[in-house]
């Protein structure tokens, strides 16, 4: 296989998995919304509340009962290694556009000052804060469904009309 096709390729690949980190982060967004803890005026229960319970029962540290209690509570679950996987395939994609984009450009000899590759480049920017700024919400675990739909929506966007200038190519 030719060695500028092959770039084209992976090029190509990376562009996919970029909107596929974007919209894998856009659902963990969403889904988080109905994974919220009931308030405690919902009749929730808070941390405190859980920790002071066997004292509110009237066991004693030492008590033999209290460590019963404490063996049959229940672990809280295990956070789900997606967000920080999107993550990751967010940052690779984001780092390996714009070197494969450059390489690109220089293998077909293309002048960098082309209207549609400063649009593209300039497009990418924004797209990439949204991107990063999604990425660390989501994997932090405070998502707020307004604002990481809001900038899912804004960076793809952003990265959708530079994947149109890079196909149109408009001189």
């Amino acid at each position: 296989m030719e060695y500028f096709a092959l770039l084209k390729m992976l090029h190509g690949v990376a562009g996919v998995l970029l909107f596929v980190a974007f919209f894998a982060l856009a659902g963990l967004c969403w889904r988080s919304r109905t994974r919220t803890v009931a308030a405690p005026e919902a009749g929730g229960e808070t941390e405190m509340d859980a920790a002071l319970a066997p004292v509110a029962q009237g066991l004693a540290p030492t008590d033999p009962a209290r460590e019963a209690w404490e063996a049959t509570a229940v672990e809280a679950p295990r956070p789900s290694p997606w967000p920080a996987l999107c993550a990751v395939l967010l940052l690779l994609c984001l780092a390996g556009l714009p070197v494969s984009g450059w390489w690109l450009a220089h293998l077909a000899a293309r002048p960098l000052g082309q209207l549609w590759l400063l649009g593209s480049s300039l497009l990418f920017l924004p797209g990439s804060l949204c991107g990063l700024w999604l990425a660390s919400r989501v994997a932090g675990r405070k998502p707020g469904v307004r604002l990481g739909l809001g900038l899912a929506v804004v960076g793809l966007l952003c990265f959708g009309a530079s994947l149109g200038l890079m196909v149109a190519k408009p001189v």
